[in-house]
């Protein structure tokens, strides 16, 4: 993977992490908050033969990337135009990871956006109805935590090690999830988000605020395909955001794996996730 750093306009900076050689098709990876664009390193490894220009985007505040106080989920689509534009890509699929996730949907309003694949991705959570959905698709563990009720030491999270990570997540991890950070990938998983939160918590403070609040963007007047990839054991993003998306994307797939958290579909289906965006080149 290759990090670069290029010209967003108005004195700001957009940091990218590519993987192939440029062409007009491209995969375009968002990273979860607390990350950065190489935290997406396990859909780098599962594309990596794929014969597609790989490109994750790090949104602003994060690692490299010049803060964008305000930004909003339907202007999140600028900084993709901007990669996109770098690169002369010319049609791409949009991945989404978790507060990544937004980003996706935002990418569907692009006109060289084919589809999109998010990934225990983040809903809005101003609609009348979304307490309903919490109740009735809600998160998988018997207390009931969720991320909007947890008790975050953000600033901890920039000196996190892979050792680290299963005390700082803990009653957000299901059992798969734990598996995930006592493995070998928890270096890698720490090594992203101290990368990502090296500048300062801004980024995921903007990603908390935007995430939750009205995105801006007629979901149902989307109809683009996008495959929701969503783990029934997701403490982080409960089942019910993926339900949520499914019921008001025009053309949404939902894919709910049985046993899978937050973090262990990344890293258990990453291949499903590019064989799925492939297909949409294919349309």
């Amino acid at each position: 993977m290759l990090n670069q750093i290029i010209d967003a306009g108005e004195g700001r900076v957009l940091e990218v992490v590519t993987a192939g050689n440029p062409s007009g098709r491209a995969f375009l990876f968002h990273h979860g908050g607390f990350g950065c664009a190489e935290g997406m390193a396990p859909l780098f490894r599962a594309a990596a033969d794929s014969g597609v220009f790989l490109i994750g985007v790090t949104r602003g505040g994060y690692a490299g990337s010049t803060r964008r106080p305000g930004r909003r989920t339907s202007n999140y689509v600028q900084d993709t135009k901007v990669a996109l534009d770098h690169f002369g890509v010319s049609e791409f699929v949009s991945f989404g990871w978790s507060s990544g996730g937004p980003a996706m949907v935002s990418d569907l309003q692009d006109e060289r956006c084919v589809g999109g694949i998010g990934i225990a991705s983040d809903a809005p959570r101003v609609s009348d109805d979304w307490e309903n959905y919490l109740e009735k698709y809600p998160p998988g563990n018997s207390e009931d935590y969720s991320a909007d009720a947890f008790d975050w030491d953000l600033e901890a999270a920039k000196y996190l090690h892979g050792k680290d990570l299963e005390g700082y997540f803990d009653l957000l991890l299901c059992p798969r999830d734990r598996e995930i950070v006592r493995g070998e990938f928890a270096e890698e998983l720490a090594e992203g988000i101290r990368i990502g939160m090296a500048p300062g918590l801004e980024g995921l403070l903007d990603d908390f605020e935007s995430d939750a609040d009205d995105w801006g963007i007629d979901l149902g007047a989307i109809k683009k395909p996008a495959a929701l990839f969503q783990g029934n054991d997701d403490r982080f993003c409960a089942p019910a955001h993926g339900h949520f998306l499914h019921d008001n994307l025009g053309n949404a797939e939902l894919i709910l794996i049985e046993g899978q958290g937050h973090l262990s579909i990344m890293y258990d289906h990453a291949d499903d996730m590019v064989t799925k965006a492939l297909s949409y080149f294919n349309k």
